[in-house]
């Protein structure tokens, strides 16, 4: 054991790295090549977040990669593990973009996903953002009340959305975009889009006025089960209506009494399903340049991979009809994302070498006036982890660092 102080302070070993490669995956690049850009709006710093606007109006809140449920969670998000945090501006951005949702909030370090904006609330002097972010820390992420709030300007104008109860005018541009069986509905939805009423007509207004592009609805006792959403949720596959063990079970007519299925147009009647079996409508002009997933075809939900299914362009944004905002390029965020680093690196001999933590210049300057080995630059040559893990495990060193390439 050579680094017995090493060993005391082996949180110096954090693999503090910049030649790790973006660890992003999933639906960065895709959303890069629909949306051109990172092109969100900073709207700046706003008081009293979870009264005014958390609690109703930003209720989706994106998790840890999780591949057996990516309902809720993305991959390379990692919003607070000791080793590593991708939290920052625009990584947070991204990835409600990635959900369909057309605002940011970061308070706190919380990264939470909305659609609308409160009427009146708007940044404030009195509100202070200045907690660093977990992902970098020359960047902030919100207050310990206030919240700082992006938009995606690829989303209809807010003028072009008023927040009411009820839009029909909004409501006519939803169109049929398939029958999908959904057994988990929308995991991108939230109290107030999950409820029963009075026909299938006032679900429709009901999501067109809370600024949801999808929506499916089922007979419930005279009543319509209503669920609008922005993404469609872990296990959901489209089906093909005529191999349906219950024939009408996508098509039937929203007033129907319940076990009574079939009898709706699907084609020009706004229709039902039952069972988890949906006929799911989308509004063009409810999104924004990047199109959530949407799953293609199935027989069964034990089928091992999707049948492809080409969705046409004018189920999918941006907006045609309803008009753009105009923003201040001035006020575009800027930011890198961050970095992913690796948990584990292993070396032919065998030893493995475990991430600790991400560490400051300070705490290395400290180990490295204790005991250290420097590799020559020129011999670090490719500039890895790998290589580093593998030089230092050669001399029986129990903790490494990179910092600059070096």
């Amino acid at each position: 054991m050579r680094l017995s102080v090493g060993q005391a302070l082996a949180a110096a070993a954090g693999l503090l790295s910049v030649v790790d490669a973006q660890g992003y995956y999933g639906s960065v690049s895709a959303e890069l090549s629909a949306c051109g850009s990172d092109n969100f709006i900073n709207l700046g710093c706003f008081p009293g977040f979870e009264v005014a606007a958390g609690f109703g109006f930003f209720k989706f809140n994106p998790q840890g990669y999780n591949p057996s449920d990516p309902s809720r969670s993305f991959p390379g998000w990692d919003p607070g593990s000791q080793f590593n945090n991708t939290v920052t501006p625009l990584d947070c951005a991204r990835v409600c973009r990635a959900y369909g949702y057309k605002f940011t909030a970061l308070r706190d370090n919380s990264c939470s996903c909305g659609i609308q904006l409160p009427a009146g609330y708007s940044p404030d002097g009195v509100a202070v953002c200045d907690v660093a972010c977990g992902g970098d820390s020359t960047q902030t992420c919100g207050g310990g009340s206030s919240a700082q709030i992006y938009v995606d300007p690829t989303f209809a104008a807010n003028d072009q959305v008023p927040i009411v109860a009820s839009n029909p005018a909004i409501a006519s541009y939803y169109e049929y975009l398939g029958c999908y069986n959904a057994p988990g509905g929308f995991p991108t939805t939230d109290g107030r889009a999950s409820v029963l009423v009075a026909d299938i007509d006032a679900c429709f207004n009901l999501c067109a006025g809370m600024g949801y592009p999808l929506l499916h609805g089922a007979p419930d006792n005279g009543q319509v089960r209503c669920i609008c959403g922005t993404a469609f949720g872990l296990g959901a596959y489209r089906v093909h209506p005529q191999l349906l063990p219950t024939p009408g079970v996508c098509n039937t007519t929203c007033s129907a009494p319940d076990g009574i299925f079939g009898d709706c147009d699907i084609s020009t009647d706004r229709c039902c399903g039952a069972n988890n079996v949906y006929p799911i409508y989308i509004n063009t002009q409810l999104q924004g340049c990047y199109t959530p997933r949407i799953p293609g075809y199935k027989t069964n939900p034990s089928d091992p991979v999707y049948e492809c299914d080409a969705i046409s362009d004018t189920l999918t944004g941006p907006p045609t009809v309803l008009d753009l905002p105009e923003y201040d390029p001035s006020l575009i965020l800027h930011g890198h994302t961050a970095l992913i680093r690796m948990p584990v690196v292993a070396v032919p001999r065998g030893r493995t070498y475990y991430l600790n933590g991400c560490y400051g210049r300070t705490i290395l300057d400290v180990v490295d006036s204790l005991v250290s080995y420097h590799v020559p630059t020129a011999t670090f040559t490719p500039a890895t982890l790998d290589h580093c893990a593998a030089l230092c495990d050669n001399l029986e060193y129990n903790i490494f660092s990179v910092l600059n390439g070096k």
